[in-house]
């Protein structure tokens, strides 16, 4: 059996570090960081990766930047 409250908080980690990544590689890059050059590039790099499980979190990364008000990944602070 596994526990979900784990699960969830390395979720939230794992999209706050896939985040981080993406401003990074922006600033790299010198693109301005905003909604849509961080949307865009978490596309991108969605794109790149062949592991189906880090893909759908960078979706969950591009939902908390568009819309944070809407996102539960079964943590208070993503409420």
């Amino acid at each position: 059996m596994t526990d979900r409250a784990y699960e969830s908080a390395s979720s939230e980690d794992e999209v706050c570090c896939i985040i981080g990544q993406a401003v990074i590689e922006l600033s790299d890059e010198h693109q301005p960081v905003n909604k849509s050059t961080l949307s865009l590039k978490l596309l991108a790099m969605a794109d790149r990766d062949r592991d189906d499980e880090r893909v759908l979190l960078y979706w969950i990364a591009r939902k908390a930047i568009n819309k944070p008000h809407q996102l539960n990944i079964g943590v208070q602070g993503w409420r």
